[in-house]
């Protein structure tokens, strides 16, 4: 009897300091706008309406041409697969924005990432699609 008291003497605060130290699991979720999109940087811009629920969504621009030249929109799906692509124009820096059809970009309802590039510098946010 004095080996179990013992033993649970020595257990019980050795299980509460795993307890209280082990970090607890992400609880998963049917939730697709809980996907966080990766960390990036780069020219920064906001999209709008997100999630979208109609027929095309708009990209504002909040940087300049001279900023970040030759500079492309990739929408990659939730697999990394690129399913659109644009390049920017003068003419989009001049409005400050890029309307995108769903349609021309050939998206369905789901999870996407839209990222723009310029050069080696990248900014990606998420977008959801209803």
């Amino acid at each position: 009897m004095k080996k179990l008291v013992l033993i649970l003497l020595v257990l019980v605060p050795v299980f509460s300091y795993v307890q209280a130290t082990v970090p607890v699991a992400a609880v998963p979720t049917n939730d697709p706008s809980s996907v966080a999109a990766p960390e990036s940087v780069g020219p920064n811009f906001t999209m709008s309406p997100n999630p979208v629920t109609g027929s095309f969504f708009y990209i504002q621009l909040n940087f300049t041409e001279t900023e970040y030249p030759n500079s492309f929109i990739h929408i990659t799906n939730v697999l990394g697969q690129v399913v659109y692509t644009y390049e920017l124009k003068h003419t989009d820096f001049v409005n400050g924005q890029v309307r995108i059809e769903t349609a021309d970009a050939k998206i369905d309802k789901g999870i996407y990432f839209v990222q723009i590039k310029s050069g080696d510098l990248t900014k990606t946010q998420k977008l959801a699609v209803r």
